[in-house]
């Protein structure tokens, strides 16, 4: 790269999720150009939505270039710093002011795909390899979707004559895409049909030797392990069933009331203001939250958590101690309705330490587990440690959630879907 130019800039920050390298440059015939990881790709895709048109184009040339540099002038640089989506902290304390010279960030973060995994850790190979008998079962129904050499999204085999389901989002916006079955063998795919609400896509290849899924209507109990296995029967990762099936299309959120603080023996509340859910309940300044429903309240996330599992209007019963003495109260939760600034901040911030999928919310119906997946691992199944289907997974949401369709809600939507291509041949006739 030939600066001809340089300022204070020209230095290393860590900010945020990642370290950027910052130089405020003039070009002199020279293209700045490094390729673009795939962990920073996804959080340029992320980011896009909620950009104004001429930054959208700087990131969706950095992506058609292949490239993890982003050069904006002094006033576009100052628009994406104070953009609620942009979740790099620190940007503030660059010295840069409208009519300046022109920023060039370099974007990096550490690559989470190829973190190393301790021993001790839930995710380390040899402990999935002692799990790895349940998953074996439904291997032989899982797909492995590409486009060009790169594997996109997984699928599940729904009959024997080449019908496979897969996440609705990872494939549209390919041009070709690929399936390989369990034999090892890859059949070009088109897709046959798709349910937007619920982000699923039939596609159809031109075979006749896939295994069909064999779901399963089990009820999973919250804290059950269950295992994300691969198309060759290994388990790519582990999780816990946290949140009941519900409902994350957007509106308003459960919304208690209060400012948490993390403390001895639960999570003390500040600011509980007349009108709001936890002052109607009875709960005051300094009492202490350690029991929210059925969940032991041990922190400020635990207790957001519990929260968030909740809809508007539920009833629920807090356990709180004040000056000492045990008390219980229930509060009827009220809704919080998230502005368009403060959910784009979230949807970001909500990045840090995973990469989401492309479509990573709006769901009718979907349940919560804590298992660490990367967008190209959706799709697929997730079993129960008997091996049993209980449902497949749709979307990596953040740091600690991926949401799964449960296997009876996934049945009605294929059985639906194949239902209209029936209704559509016989119409034709």
């Amino acid at each position: 790269m030939n600066i001809t130019r340089s300022s204070a800039l020209g230095a290393i920050w860590k900010l945020g999720i990642g370290f950027i390298v910052l130089v405020s440059v003039s070009w002199s015939g020279h293209t700045l150009h490094a390729q673009l990881p795939q962990d920073v790709r996804d959080v340029f895709e992320g980011m896009m939505e909620s950009l104004e048109p001429d930054l959208q184009k700087k990131f969706q040339q950095a992506i058609d270039n292949d490239t993890d540099k982003v050069e904006f002038t002094a006033e576009q640089f100052l628009r994406f710093r104070d953009n609620p989506a942009n979740p790099f902290e620190g940007l503030d304390q660059l010295n840069v002011k409208k009519g300046g010279g022109n920023v060039a960030l370099k974007f990096e973060l550490p690559s989470m795909r190829d973190r190393r995994i301790a021993q001790l850790e839930r995710q380390n190979r040899s402990l999935l390899d002692q799990v790895a008998e349940p998953a074996a079962s439904s291997a032989a129904s899982t797909v492995r979707i590409f486009s060009d050499q790169r594997q996109i999204a997984l699928g599940i085999a729904i009959s024997k004559n080449g019908m496979i389901l897969t996440k609705a989002s990872e494939v549209e916006v390919h041009d070709k895409v690929r399936c390989q079955l369990g034999d090892g063998t890859l059949h070009d795919a088109t897709i046959f049909r798709t349910d937007e609400p619920n982000d699923l896509a039939i596609l159809k290849v031109n075979s006749n030797r896939l295994t069909p899924i064999a779901w399963s209507n089990s009820k999973p109990r919250l804290g059950c392990f269950l295992l994300s296995p691969d198309s060759d029967g290994s388990v790519m990762a582990m999780g816990s069933y946290s949140v009941q099936p519900r409902s994350t299309v957007v509106g308003e959120q459960a919304f208690l009331g209060v400012q948490p603080i993390t403390s001895t023996g639960g999570v003390m509340i500040r600011d509980v203001k007349p009108g709001a859910a936890s002052y109607e309940a009875g709960l005051r300044d300094g009492d202490t939250i350690y029991l929210l429903g059925k969940t032991e309240i041990t922190d400020v996330a635990s207790l957001v958590k519990a929260i968030r599992a909740q809809r508007p209007g539920d009833r629920i019963k807090i356990n709180y101690r004040r000056n000492g003495v045990d008390r219980t109260a229930t509060a009827t939760l009220g809704g919080n309705k998230i502005s368009g600034d403060r959910a784009a901040r979230f949807k970001m911030m909500n990045r840090l330490g995973a990469v989401p999928s492309r479509r990573d919310g709006n769901f009718p119906l979907v349940f919560q587990h804590d298992t660490p997946l990367f967008p190209e691992q959706c799709g697929g199944p997730i079993v129960n440690l008997n091996g049993e289907v209980i449902g497949i997974n749709i979307a990596r949401k953040g740091r600690a959630a991926t949401y799964a369709i449960p296997a009876d809600h996934a049945q009605v939507i294929v059985n639906e879907l194949l239902r209209e291509t029936v209704a559509e041949a016989t119409e034709a006739k």
